[in-house]
């Protein structure tokens, strides 16, 4: 039996674990933040888009009832969660291609801007829901402390 013995100095180009850090690390989503995606769950489609006065988010998740949809905002993160059911007929079937998810989703996305926690509203029509959230303005979260 032949043991090969890896050489982990960080001083190699070609160390195997700096290229399976740097491959793992260059999977980013937003803001730095290192995407896990999971087998038990999926991230549906997003946009972001940041007005003057408020942040909207509309995401794809056809299919659903807006009542099994869940969104929650603490001001700086948007979490959107629900499960979508299988489309698919009851009984014997054989698949040809599934490319659309079902099960569990879920979205946490870091906000642009602070936001109104309390401002906030959400619709949900033909597959899209949409988010609009009121931006805070500095002056509404930006105190100045007097010092004795």
């Amino acid at each position: 039996m032949i043991v090969k013995r890896l050489r982990l100095t960080g001083e190699d180009e070609h160390d195997p674990l700096r290229e399976l850090f740097g491959t793992f690390m260059n999977e980013r989503s937003g803001r730095g933040r290192v995407r896990i995606h999971s087998d038990l769950t999926w991230e549906p489609p997003t946009d972001i888009i940041e007005t003057e006065n408020e942040i909207v988010v509309t995401v794809d998740i056809a299919g659903m009832n807006g009542r099994d949809i869940g969104v929650v905002t603490d001001g700086k993160v948007l979490r959107i969660s629900g499960t979508r059911r299988s489309l698919a007929a009851q009984g014997i079937k054989q698949f040809h291609m599934l490319e659309i998810q079902c099960g569990p989703f879920e979205r946490a996305i870091e906000l642009p801007s602070r936001v109104d926690p309390a401002k906030v509203s959400a619709h949900y029509t033909k597959g899209l829901l949409q988010i609009r959230i009121r931006k805070l303005d500095p002056g509404e979260y930006v105190k100045k402390v007097e010092i004795d």
